[in-house]
């Protein structure tokens, strides 16, 4: 089955220590090692559920020898920046660079798209084609409003609910309204194979 891989985190977060600790009305700093993992940890799970990565990242798939075709293949990850390469691993099992005139790309759909030409003589193992590509928003200035809030709230309710149970008090899920920011943002892929 494709699989997604990261190969560099983003270089910053959408959100900063500042902004969150002026949220959550803190007076100090005693909590800012716990309060800046929250931010992370907000950014992937708003990540994960809209398969939409927040701020550029260095992404690659892969394909296994079986799964290679010359039908386009959804790339959900927009917003979609560039492609960088497209390896292989010959009948030999050496890895190769394929030239990107056997390919081509569309950047500009949600989700984006990759299209062998032609396939490649490949070895038959898995993990045998790769696609590195760079995804994400430029900065945290461009991250949508919504995804935003949708953080805001996420690091709010795990400041406040430290715990998945706690016994003697009402237990909280994770806010529905965060979900409903998120959706519109959602790249769908329900027509299409996944990669």
């Amino acid at each position: 089955m494709a699989t997604y891989r990261q190969l560099t985190e983003p270089a910053s977060e959408p959100l900063t220590y500042q902004q969150v600790k002026d949220f959550l009305r803190l007076n100090g700093d005693t909590e800012q090692t716990f309060v800046t993992s929250l931010i992370t940890v907000a950014r992937q799970q708003v990540e994960s559920r809209i398969w939409r990565p927040l701020i550029s990242q260095t992404m690659a798939f892969q394909l296994d020898y079986d799964e290679l075709k010359t039908t386009p293949y959804n790339i959900n990850k927009a917003p979609l920046v560039s492609f960088q390469s497209v390896t292989y691993y010959d009948v030999n099992n050496a890895l190769q660079t394929l030239a990107a005139s056997n390919y081509e790309v569309d950047i500009y759909g949600s989700p984006a798209r990759f299209r062998l030409k032609n396939i490649p003589q490949c070895y038959e193992r898995m993990n045998t084609l790769q696609v590195n590509f760079t995804c994400g928003y430029a900065n945290a200035a461009a991250v949508p409003s919504p995804i935003i809030q949708a953080m805001y709230m996420i690091i709010g309710h795990l400041y406040e609910n430290r715990q998945d149970v706690v016994t003697g008090t009402q237990v909280n899920e994770i806010p529905h309204a965060s979900e409903f920011l998120l959706e519109p943002y959602r790249n769908n892929f329900i027509f299409a194979p996944l990669i």
